[in-house]
Parts: structure tokens; C-alpha cells; sequence
């Protein structure tokens, strides 16, 4: 076949070798991908903690003085304490003589200016966790899906092969859709793996033979059994916590999007509303994704300072900064580490696929011919991150987020893994980085890093001294009237 003008040959595949001692059993792969999934998520996780351990510091002061003015006018009807009061003299007599403190004692206090903030992000999370779930559950996910037709024998096949890969890896049987797509690809969504889903394309079932379609039905089964949806469902609402306080900081100066962020905020937490459920969780866990074009024209600039931001003003330091700094480390340090555990699981899942069908060579047959295929286009974005390939592009819209890492290892690398483990599989000539390139990136990086560091510094002092400013003077000044 003559290629287009202009066009380049694709590198013929390289096929793999592996010397006895590089070869690993499916059991140790098993092994080490769980130990290096743990290892990130525990550091994600004390990236998140301590991230939202300071966005909470930064939000109680609006918490303290909302409650200590309710305890104001409840004052007037039924004797209260002066909270206000009590925290201005604790803070003051801590800054005035810092020396007379304890460890113990700025520990205490942290913990203390914290507990508000805390407890608003705990409630914040069990609704989002909803969402999140209702999102991963929705049939929404998957367009044009229907049962199997027991007419079509590929269809009923892949619907039996994934009902003994469910016997196999001890799992109730899932349900098994059909999407009519030309896209290669297959999926699985739901709550949990006791309610599972999981979906092929028409495309994927017209290109692999038994073998192979087993393979592909081991790993979605594989990632079912690994518990991979109730992590994605945590990982989106770790995401969702911090992306939904960039969007508040978005609609403080930005009417339309406040608008936009309320209506989906009602319509995702009404029942039935799995469409909303998708749209909102795709929103809150990109923070930084441009929003839509807006059709109306921007209002004539008068050179007025509105009365809508003038009353919002208390909100600057403890919500605005507060969210553009959880916006920001999200996206550029708890994201990246949240897609490097979720690119340990895709190995997992394939090593759970070559344990449950004894034969490496399936899911590899697969694999290699669906590269250069199309994979995109069957599934919702809230259900990418379950499918056999996901996509592989940095930034690509996704319910864990746009992060600069790809949640996916690249096919050749997962072909390499399987390779490791019996697969006779090979790769496309690929480019690899020039050694001089790593000695610049590595100073370019640890200046990044100390930029990034500045930058993370200067928000919190600049919150800090907004919410002393506008919004704990004017709660003193409102409590020194009320009382």
C-alpha cells in the first residue's frame, strides 16, 4: 500500500527477548506492583493530609468568625461565650511573647485553628464521595451501551469469558454491555466489585480472536477484583475536595461561573442526576480547565468597585488564596502522585490477567493490535481511567484530573511487563532521551522547585495577612458592637 505524501513508515516491531534471570513469575509482579502502589498512595496521602491540613488553617478564620457572631446575637436571648474574644487574646498573647510557648502548645494551637476548617472539608467529602460514585456508577458513562446479543457470537462469547474470569478471580459475575463503537476498547464502571459493569466496543470484539478477548476480560476483571473502583472513587474525591475550592475561588470574581457552579452543585445532588454527577465531576477535578466561551458581552468597565465584591471582600483571604493554593498544589504535586499510583495499578491489573488465565500471551495479542488503533470515543471521561487503554496524553481530560503525568504507562512499557512474564510480544522503535538532556533537566527541576516553593510561601502569607485584614478586623469590629 503506497503511504500519503510526506508520510513516514512506522518502525517494524522489535521483538523482546528476556534471559532466564529476567524473566518474573506472575505471582512476584503481583508482588512488587502492589508494594510500589502502596508506597506512592501513602505518599499521596500524606501530600493530601498535609495539604489539607493548611487549605483548613486558611479557611477557619472565616469559620470562627461566622460562629462567633451567631453566638453574638444568640447572646442577646441566652448567655454566650465570647469566642471571638477568646481567640484574638489567645492569638495575641502567643504572638506578643512567643518565646513563653511550648511545642505543646503551637501544636495545640494549630490543631485549633484547624478543627473548623477540618470539620467543613469532612462534610465537603461525604458529598462529593456521593457524587464521585454516583458518576463511576452511571450508565451515562458508556454511549450507546445495550446486553449482549445472543445472535452476535462475539458478543456472547466476550459476555462468557468475562463470567469465567469472574469465577476465577472469586467475584460475583459482572454485567456485560456492548457499546457500538469503532473504538478499540473495553471498560468497567460501578460502586463496587459486587455491582460491576463492565463494556466492550463492537470495534475491540471485531479485531481479537478468544484468546485474546480473554486476556482483555481478565485485566478489566483483574482491576474489578483489585479493588481499582472504589480507589478511583477516592482518588477523584481527594481531587474534587481541592478542585472545589479553586472553583469557589473562580466564581468569587466571576458571576457566570458562580452560576454555572451552583447549577450543577443542585442538579448533581438531586437523585437520578447521573448526567450532572459526570458533569460535576469532571469540573471539580480539572480545577484549572478553561471554562466555555460565554455567548453574552462583558459589561462596560465604570471604574466602580461593585457592591457584590465589596461585600465579599471577607472572603478574599480564607477562600480565594486559600483555593488558587489548593488548585495549585493539586494540580502540580498531589496529582502527579496520585496518576503514579494509578499507573502501578494498570500493571497490577494486567498481572492479575495473566494469573487468572494462566497465558501472558493474550492480553499481549491484544494489546498490539489495538496500537494505532482508536481507543478514545466509546466511554465517558469518568470511566477512562478503568479502560484497558486509557489514554496515554498528558493533560488528557480525565475524572483523576488533568495532571502532567499520564495516568496510563505507555503500551509499549506494559507490553514490556508482560514480555517479563512469557509474553512473546515487540515494541516500536521508540526515541530515548540524550543523557545531556537529563543533566539540564535536573537543575531546571530543583529550580522549578524552589519557584514553586516561593510561590506556595508567598500565598500563605499573602491569606493570611487578607483574612486578618478583611476578615477577622471586621468580625472584632462587628463583636465589639454586639457585645
Amino acid at each position: 500500500m503506497e503511504l500519503p505524501v510526506g508520510a513516514r513508515p512506522e518502525a517494524e516491531p522489535e521483538a523482546l527477548l528476556f534471559s532466564p534471570e529476567e524473566r518474573e513469575s506472575f505471582f512476584d509482579s503481583i508482588a512488587r506492583h502492589q508494594r510500589a502502589a502502596v508506597r506512592v498512595a501513602l505518599v499521596a496521602d500524606a501530600c493530601a493530609f498535609a495539604l489539607a491540613l493548611v487549605v483548613a488553617m486558611l479557611v477557619s478564620p472565616l469559620c470562627y468568625a461566622v460562629l462567633g457572631i451567631v453566638l453574638d446575637l444568640v447572646n442577646f436571648a441566652v448567655p454566650m461565650p465570647d469566642l471571638i474574644g477568646l481567640v484574638t487574646d489567645a492569638v495575641l498573647e502567643m504572638t506578643d511573647h512567643p518565646e513563653t510557648v511550648s511545642l505543646w502548645g503551637w501544636l495545640e494551637l494549630a490543631a485549633l485553628a484547624s478543627l473548623p476548617g477540618l470539620a467543613l472539608m469532612v462534610l465537603t467529602i461525604r458529598g462529593l464521595s456521593r457524587v464521585m460514585r454516583a458518576a463511576m456508577a452511571s450508565d451515562v458513562g458508556c454511549f450507546e451501551s445495550r446486553a449482549p446479543n445472543p445472535a452476535v457470537l462475539a458478543e456472547q462469547r466476550f459476555a462468557n469469558v468475562v463470567a469465567e474470569m469472574a469465577i476465577a478471580a472469586g467475584l460475583t459475575a459482572p454485567r456485560v454491555l456492548v457499546s457500538d463503537s469503532a473504538a478499540v476498547n473495553a471498560a468497567a464502571f460501578g460502586v463496587d466489585s459486587a455491582h460491576a459493569t463492565v463494556v466492550v466496543t463492537t470495534g475491540l470484539l471485531a479485531e481479537v480472536n478468544r484468546a485474546e478477548l480473554q486476556g482483555v476480560a481478565a485485566s478489566v476483571v483483574g482491576s474489578i477484583a483489585n479493588g481499582d473502583m472504589a480507589i478511583g472513587a477516592r482518588v477523584a474525591t481527594i481531587l474534587g475536595l481541592f478542585g472545589l475550592t479553586a472553583k469557589l475561588a473562580e466564581s468569587f470574581g466571576d458571576r457566570d461561573a458562580a452560576r454555572r457552579l451552583g447549577r450543577l452543585l443542585l442538579n448533581a445532588f438531586r437523585r437520578k442526576g447521573s448526567a450532572a454527577h459526570g458533569e460535576l465531576a469532571m469540573t471539580l477535578t480539572n480545577p484549572f480547565e478553561p471554562a466555555k466561551e460565554r455567548a453574552v458581552a462583558s459589561p462596560v468597565d465604570s471604574g466602580r468597585i461593585p457592591w457584590r465584591t465589596i461585600l465579599l471582600m471577607p472572603l478574599v483571604g480564607p477562600l480565594v488564596i486559600s483555593g488558587f493554593f489548593g488548585g495549585l498544589l493539586c494540580a502540580f504535586a498531589l496529582g502527579p502522585l496520585l496518576a503514579l499510583s494509578w499507573r502501578r495499578r494498570k500493571y497490577l491489573a494486567d498481572a492479575t490477567a495473566v494469573r487468572l488465565t494462566r497465558d501472558p500471551d493474550g492480553l499481549g495479542g491484544a494489546l498490539m493490535k489495538m496500537r494505532g488503533l482508536p481507543v478514545e470515543g466509546a466511554f465517558g471521561a469518568w470511566v477512562a481511567h478503568m479502560s484497558v487503554l486509557p489514554s496515554g496524553l498528558i493533560g488528557a481530560k480525565s475524572i483523576l484530573g488533568g495532571s502532567s503525568v499520564p495516568m496510563s504507562p505507555s503500551l509499549d512499557r506494559r507490553l514490556k511487563a508482560l514480555g517479563v512474564m512469557g509474553a512473546q510480544v515487540s515494541l516500536r522503535a521508540g526515541r530515548t532521551m540524550p543523557p545531556w538532556a537529563w543533566i539540564v533537566l535536573g537543575p531546571l527541576m530543583a529550580v522549578l522547585v524552589v519557584l514553586m516553593s516561593a510561590v506556595v510561601f508567598g500565598l500563605l502569607y499573602v491569606s493570611v495577612a487578607l483574612s486578618g485584614l478583611f476578615t477577622w478586623f471586621p468580625a472584632v469590629l462587628v463583636n465589639a458592637l454586639l457585645r
